[in-house]
């Protein structure tokens, strides 16, 4: 395997894409950033939401931004499907590459937690759980200080 596939259905997160960027660059391998935009159902009758395009294009930008700055090799790629999981299983199997993924807290990053939890089932995919920092540290000195001052 020398791919990385980074899927994307909502939340553009600059701190998870960075990490898959390094991650990506140490491995040697190419990432592929794969936004993926949900259609609607039969039943429904709405469209596309223009969010959900306008998510995608800021990430597959984002991505071009962080892979120019990183030097790692890209391969983009935005996908309209019913299946958002079932998409990211035939494209890593067909393109032959890994899977990351990002938590925090439990929460699903760049994809929604249930997408998650259906991929981790999946004993065929080559998967990377990267669970990210929470993003208030547990100690803060200048805070401990000034709590610290208000007492005395």
């Amino acid at each position: 395997m020398t791919r990385l596939l980074l899927p994307f259905t909502h939340g553009v997160n600059a701190t998870a894409i960075g990490y898959a960027f390094t991650m990506a660059r140490n491995l040697g391998f190419t990432l592929i950033p794969l936004s993926l935009i949900r259609l609607p159902g039969s039943s429904e009758r709405r469209q596309i939401r223009l969010g959900d395009v306008e998510q995608s294009i800021d990430f597959l930008e984002f991505a071009q931004h962080k892979a120019t700055q990183a030097g790692v090799p890209i391969e983009r790629v935005e996908l309209r499907t019913h299946s958002p999981v079932r998409s990211i299983r035939a494209l890593a199997h067909e393109m032959e590459c890994a899977v990351i993924i990002f938590v925090q807290k439990g929460s699903g990053i760049l994809l929604a937690t249930e997408e998650i939890k259906e991929l981790l089932t999946d004993r065929s995919l080559s998967l990377y759980v990267v669970n990210l920092p929470s993003k208030k540290p547990l100690f803060s000195l200048p805070g401990w200080l000034s709590r610290r001052q208000s007492i005395a």
